[in-house]
């Protein structure tokens, strides 16, 4: 007498896919130098952009991730440089250099320029060097059709960005607005603006990103308080 096998075999389960926040200006294409068609963000980690606050979001890009980028296309390492101006007292001390880049037989040329005006902190030490990455990270960019998204090259204070990378997408995204703030603080109001401001928002940062913001805050009121009050 045959006996019926009451025991179902169990289904699979099936794992749950984490869907990538979709982050508008990621999802521009490009094709790699193998003719493929991929978007910005399925070849970037959360560690290589972040976006600013606001009504109108901005994504940045670290420089190291343009340069990644234009691997995958197959743009050459072999970058032309020109120097068009050297820095002196009649053009506040800046320096345009154009950057040319190809892939294949396709180039484009794009300018940078720093000056006294236009660099954060740590970019006052070398313009050189910063103009010369605005021009490549602008050229890779108009080369690929990549509009709408900034390098970090581009920010009046690259340091404050750059220590940013203890933390998460998320507290980036968070600060991001706060950050803004102070970057722009340029009189002691603003300063006491913000401190009122932070009063009100304080539970709604993480102890890692609040420390951030405190270390940016003595470094932006000491530099104000040389030149301002």
């Amino acid at each position: 007498m045959k006996t019926k096998n009451n025991l179902k075999t169990p289904k699979k389960e099936l794992k749950k896919e984490t869907k990538k926040e979709v982050i508008e200006g990621l999802q521009q294409k490009f094709k790699t130098a193998k003719g493929k068609t991929v978007t910005l963000q399925s070849g970037i980690t959360d560690k290589d952009f972040w976006q600013t606050g606001g009504r109108v979001k901005r994504v940045i890009l670290t420089h190291d991730a343009v340069k990644r980028i234009a691997d995958v296309a197959g743009i050459s390492k072999e970058v032309e440089y020109t120097v068009l101006t050297q820095p002196d007292a009649y053009n506040n001390y800046q320096y345009t250099i154009q950057a040319k880049v190809c892939r294949g037989r396709e180039c484009v040329t794009e300018i940078g320029e720093a000056n006294r005006s236009n660099l954060g902190y740590r970019g006052r030490g070398n313009p050189a060097n910063m103009a010369q990455k605005r021009a490549y990270d602008r050229a890779v960019f108009r080369l690929l059709g990549i509009t709408g998204v900034l390098s970090e090259e581009e920010l009046t204070d690259n340091e404050t960005e750059n220590n940013m990378e203890g933390l998460t997408h998320e507290e980036k995204k968070k600060i991001a607005p706060v950050v803004n703030q102070l970057l722009l603080a340029t009189t002691k109001e603003h300063f006491i603006r913000f401190n009122a401001s932070m009063k009100l928002h304080v539970k709604e940062f993480t102890e890692e990103a609040l420390d951030y913001l405190r270390k940016l805050y003595k470094k932006r009121l000491s530099e104000i308080q040389k030149t301002s009050f």
